[in-house]
């Protein structure tokens, strides 16, 4: 495999406790109760499911996004062990390397720079970009286009089946992340820990 094409949340940084504090935050201040476990589920999903089940208006959501950009909201949002080293030990051997998230551009920007990765990424593609959400395959294959990348030697890795969906559907291979055994996926590889990416 020459191309890795990564998904942020969930499968580069450990952000989703993060994010679930700062959204029962926000839903506090709108006098809401959110079970915490709950919340965190359906996040993980989309931010949309989660939108969508506690009826989350549009004020609602410019406070989450208030607290979710606040980088010191306890717990902070952390690379996964063995993030960076199997980041280097790619690029370091001539992969390429781009990030495929819907998160915004600022805040996934600003973790690579504080964590030293930014630098080991060609490109990014972020909520900025407008593209479909996915597993629409229109971002990965704006990606392989625009790079001129063979899609026999790229991979799509995250930790939703909608990532993978997203590469798979647009003719690349598809790497889940997930601590489930023997889980329906229609990825070709399947890791427990990202250091297992560096095998295939």
């Amino acid at each position: 495999m020459q191309n890795y094409i990564w998904d942020f949340d969930g499968m580069l940084f450990d952000s989703y406790p993060h994010i679930t504090s700062a959204f029962l935050k926000a839903l506090g201040e709108f006098g809401k109760d959110a079970d915490y476990d709950e919340a965190k589920a359906l996040l993980e999903i989309t931010f949309a499911h989660a939108f969508e089940h506690y009826d989350v208006s549009e004020e609602e959501k410019e406070v989450f996004r208030k607290y979710e950009h606040n980088y010191n909201l306890r717990p902070i949002a952390v690379p996964f062990e063995n993030t960076y080293k199997v980041l280097e030990t790619l690029f370091n051997s001539g992969k390429k390397h781009f990030l495929y998230t819907h998160r915004g551009n600022e805040t996934s920007q600003h973790y690579l720079e504080a964590y030293g990765m930014k630098k080991f990424f060609t490109a990014f593609v972020d909520s900025s970009m407008k593209f479909p959400s996915k597993p629409a395959p229109d971002a990965v294959n704006w990606i392989c286009d625009t790079y001129g990348l063979d899609r026999s030697e790229t991979v799509m890795i995250g930790d939703r089946e909608i990532d993978v969906l997203s590469g798979v559907n647009a003719g690349c291979y598809g790497c889940l992340y997930t601590k489930k055994e023997n889980p329906e996926t229609a990825a070709q590889f399947v890791v427990s820990d990202i250091s297992q990416v560096l095998e295939f």
